[in-house]
C-alpha cells in the first residue's frame, strides 16, 4: 500500500509543482509586459499560462488526495476541495496556522530540514481519521507542498483480517485439541475398553462435523468479503425460502419447537439464490439453537415498498441489550458455552449480514430477555419480465 501512496502522491506533487511555477511565473511576466517593446508576443505567452495555471487547477481540485501548499513559516496559502474536507477548513477561508498535530509536525520537519518527509498521522475532524502524509519543500525554501490520503478504510480492512486471523486460530484450537484428545482416548481403549472406544469414536465424528462445519463457514466469510460484484441473477426469494423452511423444520420438531410459516409467493429479486439460502439457513438454525422445548419459530417473508422482507422470530432465549449491536460480529457469541455445545460456529449471523448487504439490503435484530428475538432483512426486489418468469417456471 505504500508503494502506491507514494506513487499517487508524487503524481500530485509534479501537479503542484507545475501550478506553483506557472503561478509565479504568470505574475513575473505581467509586471514586466509593460517594458517589452512588442507586447503581442509577451501578452499571448501570458494568456498561454493563465489557461495552464487554470488547468492545473482544475486537476488539483479532481484529485482525491487531499494538497495543501503553505509558506515558509507553515502558514497555509492554498488547498484543494479534498484538503479542505481532510482538515476541516471552512470552503472561503484558510486558518492563519495548521492545527496543532501529525500533519503541522511534518511539514514543519520537511521546511527544517529541508527534506521530503512521509508518515501516518491521524486527525480529528470530523471524527478520527488516518492520513498517509507526505511533506515535499520548494526548493528554494519559500514553502512545503502537503499530500494527504485518507487511508482509514484501508486500515480498517487491514486490522480486520488481523482480528479475523486471530479469531479463526483461536476458534480451530478447541476442535483439533478435542480431536487429538479423542484420538489418544480411542487408542488406548480400544483392547482394554471397547465400549468406551466407540463411545469415544462417535465424540470424535462429532468433533470431526464441528470443525468441518467451521471451515466451511470460514470459506463462506471470506468469499462474501472479496465480493465485488454483486449477484445479479433472477431468484424466486419464495422458492429459496420455502426450501429452506422444509430443511429446518424436522430439526425444530425434535426439539419440542413448532415451526410456522407465512411465505408470500413469486417474490422476486437479483441476487444469488445459494447465498440467500445461507443467510435463511443461518437465521433458522439460530433461532432453533437458543429456543427452548414447547417454544415457537415463525418465518415470515414477504415485500412492502419495492423491498423484500425476510423476518425470522423465536421465542427463545432473548439477546441482552447490551449485545445486541454485536451480535452481527465475527466469532461473537452471547453465550459461548451454549453456542459451542449446540455445534455453533460463532459466525452464522455474520455470513448473514454480509449477504444481506452484499444484495444491497440491511439486517437488524429486536430482541427481549427472556422473551425472543426477531431478526429481519430488507433486501430491494425486482420485478422480472412474464416471459422471463414463464421461463423460469419451466
Amino acid at each position: 500500500m505504500d508503494n502506491v501512496l507514494l506513487t499517487v502522491g508524487l503524481g500530485v506533487l509534479t501537479a503542484v509543482a507545475v501550478f506553483i511555477a506557472l503561478d509565479r511565473f504568470v505574475a513575473g511576466r505581467a509586471g514586466r509586459e509593460k517594458d517589452e517593446d512588442n507586447p503581442a508576443g509577451p501578452s499571448t505567452q501570458i494568456d498561454q499560462l493563465k489557461r495552464e495555471n487554470t488547468w492545473a487547477k482544475e486537476i488539483l481540485e479532481r484529485v482525491s488526495e487531499g494538497v495543501l501548499v503553505l509558506d515558509e513559516s507553515a502558514k497555509p496559502l492554498s488547498t484543494n476541495s479534498a484538503g479542505r474536507d481532510l482538515m476541516g477548513f471552512h470552503e472561503d477561508m484558510l486558518p492563519v496556522r495548521l492545527p496543532s498535530g501529525g500533519v503541522l509536525e511534518l511539514a514543519e520537519k520537511a521546511l527544517a530540514e529541508n527534506v521530503g518527509q512521509e508518515a501516518l498521522v491521524s486527525v480529528w475532524y470530523p471524527g478520527r481519521i488516518s492520513l498517509w502524509t507526505r511533506a515535499a519543500p520548494l526548493r528554494d525554501g519559500s514553502g512545503v507542498v502537503v499530500v494527504l490520503q485518507d487511508v482509514t478504510h484501508e486500515l480498517g480492512i487491514q486490522r480486520a483480517r488481523r482480528e479475523f486471523v486471530a479469531h479463526a486460530s483461536h476458534e480451530l484450537k478447541s476442535p483439533v485439541a478435542a480431536l487429538r484428545t479423542l484420538a489418544e482416548a480411542i487408542r488406548r481403549a480400544v483392547h482394554e475398553d471397547p465400549g468406551m472406544a466407540e463411545h469415544f469414536s462417535t465424540r470424535l465424528m462429532d468433533e470431526a462435523e464441528r470443525l468441518g462445519h467451521l471451515i466451511e463457514d470460514l470459506l463462506d466469510l471470506s468469499r462474501l468479503e472479496e465480493a465485488v460484484t454483486p449477484p445479479d441473477q433472477l431468484v424466486d426469494l419464495s422458492e429459496v425460502a420455502g426450501r429452506e423452511s422444509d430443511t429446518l423444520e424436522p430439526s425444530a420438531a425434535a426439539m419440542g419447537i413448532s415451526f410456522e410459516r407465512h411465505i408470500a409467493s413469486s417474490i422476486w429479486l437479483k441476487g444469488d439464490a445459494s447465498q440467500l439460502g445461507t443467510m435463511i439457513r443461518n437465521l433458522l438454525e439460530n433461532a432453533v439453537r437458543y429456543t427452548p422445548p414447547e417454544g415457537r419459530i415463525t418465518i415470515e417473508v414477504s415485500e412492502r415498498g419495492g423491498s423484500a422482507l425476510i423476518e425470522v422470530h423465536d421465542t427463545g432465549i432473548g439477546i441482552p441489550l447490551e449485545a445486541q449491536s454485536r451480535v452481527f460480529e465475527r466469532f461473537y457469541r452471547v453465550d459461548r458455552g451454549r453456542s459451542r455445545d449446540s455445534g455453533g460456529t460463532g459466525l452464522g449471523l455474520a455470513i448473514a449480514k454480509h449477504v444481506t448487504e452484499l444484495h444491497g439490503g440491511q439486517i437488524q435484530v429486536e430482541s427481549e430477555l427472556g422473551q425472543g428475538s426477531t431478526f429481519t432483512a430488507r433486501i430491494p426486489t425486482a420485478a422480472p419480465e412474464r416471459e422471463t418468469v414463464r421461463s423460469l417456471a419451466g
